[in-house]
């Protein structure tokens, strides 16, 4: 999304940022499979943050590798509008007027990236993706890290983080559009990913805490066919909208709480091969059993390369 220099190197760190702590992975890019040197949720408070990170800078010297933070889903937004018909010299500042209705928080506090979709929609326009965040959330950010004298690359967001775990499983192939159920405690995303890019992108309020009470009864099982029409809601609009072939294949991240049979669930009601994905299908690990799900947005920022 925002990077900030150029540099190759074999190894590269993930952090982000939650109320609760910091995740930080570090990933030395090998051939084949990358391998996944660190991988640590630290708990710490929001005052506590400044210190912790100094600690973990100095510990996996942190000002000698690039370091990629990625913000978590409920820190950006991701919006999907017609290119305006302006020089492009003023796209920029069009678009900022194009979303300002559409963002929760005040256009002054807003920081803007937008990619040009390769693919369009049924009018034939040419549509835009636009992501937006808090101007204050990144300063906070990058504030922090340059005071722990980290090396920061760049700032991306979770479903590229996804993205980047994905791009490194061999049974997931990049020319077919592939949805994505990306978990978290208190909700989840929807997404199709084509090639390296983002169709759609779409926010659940279902999460794990809600699907945590599934069990055998059936009244228990309400919530997963919600989500699930959910999903297949998700995957018409894409398919319809943009004129894309029915996708055949829903993987799974799941960034907290195991779940059992989750994927069988809603194999079961969208009749699609769904997988839950093991991070170690995309690195090589030691102790993969050690790796906190609270990580793998981390991982996923560490498996960036392009710079």
């Amino acid at each position: 999304m925002f990077s900030f220099r150029a540099k190759l190197t074999k190894s590269t760190a993930g952090i982000t940022f939650s109320k609760d702590g910091i995740a930080l992975a570090v990933i030395e890019h090998r051939f084949g499979k990358p391998a996944l040197l660190h991988s640590q949720f630290y708990l710490c408070s929001s005052d506590q943050r400044a210190s912790r990170l100094t600690q973990l800078a100095k510990q996996h010297k942190l000002d000698t590798i690039p370091c990629n933070l990625a913000l978590a889903p409920d820190e950006y937004q991701i919006l999907q509008v017609d290119a305006p018909e302006v020089p492009k010299q003023e796209l920029a500042s069009a678009l900022r007027w194009h979303i300002k209705d559409l963002i929760s928080f005040h256009i002054d506090d807003v920081v803007i990236e937008h990619v040009e979709r390769v693919i369009q929609n049924t009018s034939g326009k040419q549509q835009i993706q636009v992501i937006v965040c808090r101007q204050s959330i990144i300063q906070n950010y990058v504030d922090l890290l340059l005071k722990a004298q980290c090396n920061l690359a760049s700032i991306d967001i979770a479903i590229f983080s996804a993205r980047n775990i994905l791009a490194h499983i061999d049974t997931i192939n990049p020319s077919n559009s592939t949805g994505l159920l990306n978990l978290w405690d208190e909700y989840s995303r929807i997404s199709v990913l084509l090639g390296h890019g983002v169709g759609i992108n779409r926010q659940s309020t279902i999460g794990l805490n809600a699907l945590s009470f599934i069990s055998s009864e059936p009244s228990s099982l309400t919530i997963i066919d919600t989500l699930a029409l959910e999903i297949q809601r998700t995957f018409d609009y894409y398919e319809s909208h943009f004129r894309q072939a029915a996708i055949e294949q829903l993987v799974i991240i799941n960034n907290g709480q195991a779940i059992s049979d989750l994927a069988q669930l809603f194999q079961q009601r969208l009749g699609i091969p769904c997988d839950l994905i093991s991070i170690t299908d995309a690195i090589s690990c030691d102790n993969p059993d050690t790796i906190s799900p609270n990580c793998i947005t981390a991982i996923g920022g560490a498996l960036r390369m392009e710079q």
